[in-house]
């Protein structure tokens, strides 16, 4: 920590109350820290948009004591939300132009949902790639999280991604398997991560497109890799922001869906 709140986001109120730093950012104008301005390309359906916020802004703020981060939430105008989401995002979140003109030092790019298999077809798929093409020359480094994953190796690196024969989806063990990377320095060789997924991008074809596979698992695949100079890109299959019930809320959303279909 800490996360500074420089907006009136409702998420930094909630996470305070969940016992998370976050400072007002009138006091951090007041402390000779250093500042890191990160992005956050939230795609989540409305539904999600607010708790995918909480669940990436707390992985930033526990991931060191040295720095202020601010946070800067945006979305892709392509996207169709309901009225409360699109107030979400008109009040909160900056348009990709401010990201631009102001800078950012990392972005995070969350994932989304689809319609059909066809990633090329999606509504986010042209921006989402000018954005990636932009952060790559002007960011020092873009994390891609599940289906941004798979967009960027199909758009980057021509590997496309496998449908997987029923879903990916609980807390699997996984290794390190390059405990001299900074990234995961010191970090536990072996823990456990949740997957969610019904695609996936397989070892080899990370090995084919020279990326750097840094997690793993015997059972759930790649979890962590990064591009072929190390630091510029960080691509995560599994879910290591989810909150402790967030696969059970996607189980019963499942099993309802389940129950509708049958009847």
């Amino acid at each position: 920590m800490p996360l500074v709140a420089n907006t009136d986001l409702p998420s930094f109120n909630r996470l305070q109350q969940e016992g998370e730093t976050v400072i007002a950012r009138n006091q951090a104008e007041h402390q000779d820290i250093r500042e890191l301005h990160i992005g956050l390309l939230n795609m989540m359906p409305d539904k999600a948009l607010a708790a995918t916020e909480r669940q990436f802004f707390r992985l930033v703020g526990e991931s060191n004591q040295i720095a202020q981060f601010y946070v800067h939430p945006f979305t892709l105008k392509e996207l169709v939300r309901g009225p409360e989401g699109q107030a979400h995002v008109e009040k909160y979140y900056k348009s990709f132009e401010q990201i631009k003109d102001e800078g950012l030092d990392a972005l995070i790019i969350t994932g989304a949902n689809v319609t059909g298999s066809e990633l090329s077809e999606q509504p986010f798929w042209e921006p989402l790639n000018e954005i990636i093409d932009w952060a790559y020359e002007n960011v020092t480094s873009t994390l891609c999280s599940c289906l941004a994953t798979h967009a960027v190796l199909q758009f980057r690196y021509q590997q496309k991604r496998s449908p997987l024969p029923e879903k990916k989806w609980g807390v699997y063990s996984h290794r390190v398997t390059d405990q001299k990377h900074p990234l995961v320095s010191g970090v536990n060789t072996r823990f456990d991560v949740p997957h969610s997924r019904f695609n996936e991008i397989n070892r080899a074809q990370f090995a084919a497109a020279n990326l750097k596979i840094l997690v793993e698992s015997e059972d759930s695949g790649v979890h962590l890799a990064v591009s072929e100079d190390g630091f510029r890109i960080g691509f995560f299959q599994g879910h290591p922001e989810y909150d402790s019930i967030s696969l059970l809320k996607e189980y019963k959303r499942e099993i309802v869906l389940s129950i509708l279909l049958i009847t």
